[in-house]
């Protein structure tokens, strides 16, 4: 004689505490493990042709927020992404150690998809304004880490912008400071 199976009670349609906690578990996993490979695949890149440390998306990230720093007009009215940074900070960056070349090329990027997140777009394609704004934002930003972060990134362009000729002379500096172009 064989023994029926046990009839199983009727499942309860409704969405227990344990479904969402397992859910939300598995999201957030799901979610962690992928701003892992998106900030892995931002690190120790290749360097694009013609530049020695930087890749050309990073220069123009570089040119976006040397310009918002230094915008065009005043005296002199030379833009920070005028002033070339870029280029003297990917001579800058090939000098370095690592990993701080790679950490700070990481920043940029980051700080290139915050902008396509919150702003719809890459942030060197961000109107000036909104550039500039967002600069502000940053660096007055509760977040001690992103001030920092910024406020480096910021001294280094700060230092290939002021080290520019057109910018020497117009703030009358008669030391040798900093690279010719």
């Amino acid at each position: 004689m064989v023994d029926a199976p046990d009839p199983q009670p009727p499942r309860d349609p409704r969405i227990t505490r344990r479904m969402l906690l397992g859910i939300s578990g598995l999201l957030t996993a799901g979610a962690m493990a992928g701003v892992g490979i998106r900030v892995a695949s931002w690190y120790d890149r290749d360097p694009s042709e013609g530049f020695d440390c930087l890749e050309t998306s990073e220069a123009h990230i570089l040119d976006a927020l040397a310009e918002a720093w230094f915008p065009p007009g005043g005296v002199p009215a030379l833009s920070g992404a005028e002033a070339g940074v870029s280029r003297y900070l990917d001579e800058l960056f090939s000098m370095m150690d690592e990993p701080t070349p790679s950490l700070l090329r990481t920043l940029l990027h980051a700080i290139d998809d915050w902008s396509r997140l919150r702003h719809g777009g890459a942030y060197a394609s961000l109107p000036l304004e909104l550039r500039i704004e967002l600069l502000k934002g940053w660096t007055g930003s509760d977040n001690h880490l992103l001030r920092g972060a910024l406020g480096g990134l910021g001294t280094f362009i700060a230092t290939a912008y002021t080290g520019h000729p057109d910018v020497k002379a117009a703030c009358g500096w008669q030391f040798p400071c900093g690279y010719e172009r």
